[in-house]
Parts: structure tokens; C-alpha cells; sequence
């Protein structure tokens, strides 16, 4: 299906691996113009090639800590200079650290929030303004199954629950002006291997976050009995960003076999 997103621009935060690789790769399959913005410059550039070699005609990395709002609205603005505007966002940055809520230290909440939330609201705020000039945006943000509530996900959780209300009030505030906002909630999405994988990813201890007898019980608690892939996450993306769903807006697609609850 052509999805209409040749010569997009899109701008894709935590971009370099994982689910974020597949949904670069994924819009560089329907010829869109890709700034990926991640810590990890290396792996972004490896990334950044792919999506070239993919169909992408433009493929560009902006190194940023998106946690860091200032550096965020620097990134922001320098997508837009590279490609003209940014008419797609695909905010999909995100950091964990399970455990019990008694088990984190308050000084780890600030972290776990500026990452998946704050750094979604601070590229929002930046982007926004062009969006709605030119009467056409979407953003497409990755939260998390979790944000229903998951044992060792509390503060996490939290941050996610916050980025689904702050969507969906985006949605709602700047719909007149031609701006979409939608979310894909993915659950359980192991990495293959680690061979992708960027130096800051959380998946670099995989075993720290999901030890085998772990996966094996969400896997059971699947009603399809089997985990996520990257490239499934970044389909719905794709179509939450395309013209395909110009009346889709406010909304959270869980892409995570049946796991959960919303």
C-alpha cells in the first residue's frame, strides 16, 4: 500500500536502534526525507546509511540529548533548517530502569520522565509552530502498554500515562490547524540481538530489564503467543503518519498481541 509519504520530512527521535531503526528504515521504504536525532551519533550514521540505501533520499543525524530541553529545541530547529520543516514527528526516545517503586531512588525519577516525556513535550513545542503555519503535521509518539499500569514499570509507567494524556490534549487543542496526534503502544519488544543495538540503549543489559523466565510469562499472557517485533511498531507509525489516517487523531494503537489492558 502506498502509504503517500514520499518526500515527507520526518524527524525521528531515538532513532539509531531498536524500534526506532525499524521505524527510520520503514519510512525510508516510502521515499521519505529522514532526520534521525539520538544520543548515539555513530549508530545513528550506520542507521542514517541504511535508510539511504532503503529509498530514503535524505537520511540525516542530529546528535542531542532529548532529555535536555534546550538541546532539544536545538535539534528541532536544526531538522527543520535541513529539510525545510519537519511534517512528520515520530517521537520515539525512551529509557527504563525496572523495579519495585520502593526499589528506585528519587533521584532516578527526573531522568525516567525528561526522557519519555518531557523530551516528547519539549520537540512538540518546537515543531508545533511550523505545523500549524503550514496547516499540516502529525505526530506519532511510542508509549507503552505499561502506561495502563505493569509491575516494576511505576515510574515509567507514569511517564508514559502523562505522554498518552499529553497527546491526546494535543490533539485535541491543535486539531483545527490541521495537526494530528496519535500514539502507538507497544509491549514487550525484544531486540534479536545486539548487534544493532546503540551504546546508550537499554537493551545493552537486556538481561538487567527481562530475564528469560520473565519473557517466557509475558509471551504466555499474549493471547497471540508472541512478542512484538520492531517493524510492527513502526508499521502502525507509519500508518498513524500517513494521509491514510487524516481522520485518526487523540488515539493509542496497542500493538502488542492482545497483552494488557487500556
Amino acid at each position: 500500500m502506498d502509504l503517500g509519504l514520499a518526500e515527507a520530512r520526518v524527524m525521528v527521535t531515538g532513532g539509531a536502534s531498536h524500534i526506532g531503526r525499524a521505524i527510520v528504515l520503514g519510512f525510508a521504504g516510502e521515499g521519505a526525507r529522514i532526520t534521525i536525532v539520538d544520543r548515539d551519533q555513530s549508530r545513528a550514521s550506520e542507521t542514517a546509511a541504511e535508510a539511504l540505501a532503503a529509498g530514503a533520499p535524505e537520511a540525516g543525524v542530529v546528535a542531542a540529548d532529548l532529555g535536555e530541553h534546550e538541546e532539544a529545541v536545538a535539534a528541532c530547529a536544526e531538522a527543520e533548517s535541513r529539510m525545510g520543516g519537519v511534517d512528520v514527528l515520530a517521537a520515539n526516545v525512551g529509557w527504563n530502569q525496572p523495579g519495585f517503586f520502593l526499589d528506585y531512588e528519587p533521584e532516578i525519577w527526573p531522568k525516567i520522565i525528561d526522557v519519555n516525556l518531557s523530551s516528547c513535550m519539549s520537540c512538540v513545542r518546537a515543531l508545533l509552530p511550523g505545523m500549524m503555519e503550514r496547516r499540516r503535521g502529525a505526530i506519532v509518539a511510542t508509549t507503552s502498554m505499561a502506561a495502563f499500569g505493569e509491575a516494576r514499570q511505576s515510574v515509567y509507567a507514569a511517564a508514559k500515562a502523562g505522554l498518552v494524556g499529553f497527546a491526546r490534549s494535543v490533539a485535541k487543542e491543535y486539531g483545527r490547524y490541521g495537526v494530528r496526534a496519535n500514539l502507538v503502544a507497544p509491549g514487550l519488544v525484544i531486540p534479536g540481538d545486539d548487534s544493532g543495538l546503540g551504546s546508550d540503549s537499554m537493551w545493552q543489559h537486556q538481561k538487567d530489564l527481562m530475564n528469560d523466565e520473565q519473557v517466557d510469562y509475558v509471551r504466555k499472557l499474549t493471547p497471540v503467543r508472541r512478542l512484538s517485533e520492531p517493524r510492527d511498531i513502526a508499521d502502525a507509525v507509519l500508518f498513524l503518519a500517513s494521509d491514510r489516517a487524516r481522520q485518526v487523531t487523540g488515539q493509542t494503537v496497542s500493538v502488542a498481541g492482545g497483552f494488557g489492558g487500556g
